[in-house]
């Protein structure tokens, strides 16, 4: 755990520079695996200098061997939300990639963003089940440790436990990006964020 927030200090520095943003915003993910919201997490993270919480990567750096237990995802929970109220304490936006799927975690994140008076945009990625089951399996391909990492290789049944699971937003200020290209989507993250203020 230690090692993990000796990270995370290094990595704050690396986007303490971005002051483009008037105060800080917490940026979820909402979908379900091979939605695509790694994918687009970690260009967007590294385009706005924001930081970027994955889940994945975050439970590996705790738990080497994981068995994804109750105790252990909320364990990984706990430490995601700790480290996100910090970063938005201290001026740094975050995005917090995760599957999100019920309301009363999301509900948890605009509480935390709202204490650290941050904005918070929900990034809700509609893909279809068939394209995410593709690009989950072409996973077990990847060569890349890092890759791997932020991109475990789960059974078509855990997908589809995810998805059911999902509450679609009702009030939550957000955007739907569905399957297009990085570019496409971050033109209309940044369209929103300027016509929403």
């Amino acid at each position: 755990m230690i090692l993990v927030l000796v990270a995370v200090e290094r990595s704050i520095r690396n986007v303490m520079g971005n002051r483009n943003m008037k105060k800080p915003i917490l940026f979820t993910t909402l979908g379900y695996p091979g939605s695509g919201k790694t994918f687009f997490s970690r260009r967007f993270a590294k385009d706005l200098r924001l930081f970027h919480l994955n889940s994945d990567r975050l439970r590996l750096e705790i738990f080497p061997n994981p068995n994804y237990t109750t105790p252990e995802h909320a364990t990984v929970f706990r430490t995601m939300d700790f480290l996100t109220d910090e970063l938005l304490q201290r001026g740094v936006s975050v995005i917090y990639d995760a599957n999100s799927t019920k309301r009363i975690y999301r509900k948890r994140l605009q509480d935390i963003a709202k204490k650290r008076k941050a904005d918070y945009v929900l990034l809700w990625f509609k893909t279809p089940t068939e394209v995410a089951l593709k690009r989950i399996e072409k996973r077990s391909n990847l060569k890349s440790e890092l890759m791997k990492r932020y991109h475990r290789t789960i059974d078509d049944e855990v997908l589809f436990g995810i998805k059911a699971e999902e509450e679609i937003p009702n009030k939550e200020r957000h955007i739907v990006l569905g399957v297009g290209s990085y570019k496409k989507q971050k033109e209309l993250v940044m369209n929103f964020l300027r016509t929403q203020g």
